[in-house]
């Protein structure tokens, strides 16, 4: 594994942080050979060429899901999330964390559409808990190099402060207010002042082998994959025990 120095003000800051080059070409390789077989098997890819139009139907969230409902893989996805990795994770969250039993493998279908920003499902995956502090880390592996607008999960930066500047209202209910958000959110493509949180969008896009880690407190969604490969990514919750 690349030995990296962890930007733990940053993690802290916008909780969000890339580690370029953390993974072993050789290691990201197999994993990507596995999905590229179930593809095939799955007759979704053929000749080289997409056959899904179904799937390639579905709303950008819902393909994801089903993506990684019919692909079936062995050891090649556990071994993205190396102990290596499990240690750096617990550095940043400050206390030992525990993975969850099945990493999720994150594929989208290239779509003939625009990319926007608008409709997004902007999510979390729990509930924020009421003291500010950390419940685990997420890990976004990148399978093959992902391109900008190639279908890369988006994650808005900063969000996890969010929680605690309003009694009332969470990040979700905060970022409903601002009508910048709503209205115009590509200009949280750069950072923006939002209660006093400076809060951005960070699309984790890279080559294979990069990996995101982000605070579970972080508003974060998928996006349209405007380019002509398949996005593939896996990811893991890391939870305190």
């Amino acid at each position: 594994m690349t030995r990296v120095a962890l930007d733990a003000k940053k993690f802290s800051d916008d909780g969000v942080l890339p580690l370029r080059g953390f993974l072993p070409r050789k290691l990201v390789a197999a994993a990507q050979s596995a999905i590229s077989s179930e593809l095939t098997r799955l007759k979704i890819k053929a000749n080289g060429k997409l056959t899904a139009s179904k799937i390639q139907a579905l709303p950008v969230f819902q393909q994801t899901i089903r993506l990684g409902q019919m692909i079936k893989v062995g050891d090649e996805i556990d071994r993205l999330f190396p102990e290596e990795l499990l240690v750096a994770m617990n550095s940043l969250a400050g206390a030992p964390l525990e993975r969850s039993p099945h990493p999720q493998i994150l594929l989208s279908l290239p779509h003939k559409e625009a990319w926007s920003l608008d409709h997004l499902n902007w999510h979390l995956d729990l509930t924020p808990p009421k003291a500010d502090q950390i419940p685990g880390v997420q890990a976004f592996v990148l399978i093959d190099d992902v391109q900008p607008r190639g279908g890369a999960t988006l994650a808005l930066a900063g969000s996890h402060k969010l929680h605690y500047v309003d009694r009332e209202h969470n990040a979700h209910g905060i970022l409903r207010q601002n009508s910048d958000f709503v209205s115009a959110p590509e200009k949280f493509l750069e950072p923006r002042t939002v209660h006093g949180a400076r809060v951005q969008i960070v699309e984790m896009s890279g080559r294979a082998g990069d990996v995101y880690l982000m605070d579970l407190r972080v508003l974060h969604s998928p996006s349209i994959n405007t380019r002509k490969d398949i996005r593939m990514m896996a990811t893991n919750r890391f939870l305190l025990g």
